[in-house]
């Protein structure tokens, strides 16, 4: 049988040595753009459960702000119940009851997690609600 071009008659068989390892090399160069991608997607969504924390805690602290306005303790703790730790610890959930525009307010600070609950950053998360009252406060709230 004669040759007919280039290849030979087993020549389908033979792997073309140029393209060994590319595809292992491909996957190494696009290995840390998905890592990168995926960390950038997990930090997006520990800002958003903060978020959801520090609504669910201002909406808790301002019920309880409005039976019970005297008692920041206790606001402070019925707030601290609608937050999972670590997000509820001291250092890094704050409960106060503000002042503004002749309304009273429940206000949830927490600290932003970077990439690891618990791993705190420098950016805080406020949520706040509006207290509605209904028992007149006694004395100064703060």
């Amino acid at each position: 049988m004669a040759e007919s071009g280039p290849r030979s008659a087993r020549g389908s068989d033979v792997p073309r040595r140029g393209d060994r390892g590319g595809v292992i090399v491909e996957f190494a160069a696009v290995v840390p753009f998905l890592l990168l991608a995926l960390a950038l997607v997990w930090q997006v969504l520990l800002l958003g459960i903060t978020a959801m924390y520090a609504s669910h805690g201002a909406a808790e602290a301002a019920r309880q702000a409005a039976v019970t306005p005297d008692d920041m303790e206790r606001v402070d703790e019925e707030a601290r119940k609608r937050v999972r730790a670590p997000w509820d610890g001291a250092d890094v959930m704050t409960v106060e009851v503000v002042e503004r525009d002749g309304s009273r307010f429940a206000r949830v600070t927490l600290a932003m997690p970077i990439f690891l609950p618990g791993a705190s950053g420098p950016w805080d998360v406020t949520g706040e609600a509006r207290v509605v009252t209904e028992v007149e406060p006694r004395g100064s709230f703060q």
